[in-house]
């Protein structure tokens, strides 16, 4: 989870997690033995810029908040606190947290590992392991912008394509995952 998040766009230009619903149940394909579930789709439009991806991916059980961003003067390494206005997690959030261009994590916080928020307020959180535990001991404010990338759910559907899309300023796209469930406990199934 935490490599695709550390690869997920910011949230600009129009970027933003889209919430997919399924619109039904799907059939049953009985000569490739599957349920096949209705296509998921996506659409959004790039605005103040040109959005270009390569992966798409589908989280169960996630939020629609792709990051936070912040910076070093809002990390306390006394009180082990990360000060985001208005943030909007709780306790029990997943994070995972990366550093964008030339900017160091805090000492504490590890790239490509998920933790957990702890100790809520409005606008600062803490941090613990991933399942609870003591309070992560932040040692170093670190230095640059940061993004606190929500890791709730799981991944359980990607597509890759062969080259970069481009989607330009002002237009739209519309993006399809299709999913089967495969009847792999069955024997024989109907």
């Amino acid at each position: 989870m935490a490599d695709f998040l550390a690869s997920e766009l910011l949230p600009t230009n129009g970027y933003a997690r889209a919430t997919a619903n399924f619109g039904g149940d799907g059939s049953y394909d009985s000569t490739d033995q599957r349920h096949e579930l209705p296509t998921i789709s996506a659409s959004f439009t790039a605005s103040g810029g040109a959005l270009q991806f390569q992966t798409a991916f589908l989280i169960a059980d996630s939020t629609a908040v792709a990051s936070k961003s912040f910076t070093n003067a809002n990390v306390n390494a006394t009180s082990d606190r990360i000060t985001i206005t208005a943030h909007g997690f709780v306790n029990g959030d997943k994070l995972t947290f990366t550093a964008d261009s030339l900017a160091t994590l805090p000492s504490g916080i590890t790239a490509g590992t998920i933790y957990q928020v702890a100790s809520t307020t409005t606008n600062d959180f803490q941090l613990q392991p991933n399942g609870g535990g003591t309070t992560i001991d932040i040692t170093d404010t670190g230095s640059g912008t940061f993004r606190a990338r929500s890791a709730n759910g799981i991944i359980v559907a990607y597509a890759v394509e062969s080259t970069p899309i481009t989607v330009a300023d002002g237009q739209g796209y519309s993006y399809q995952i299709p999913l089967v469930v495969l009847n792999s406990g069955y024997v024989a199934g109907s």
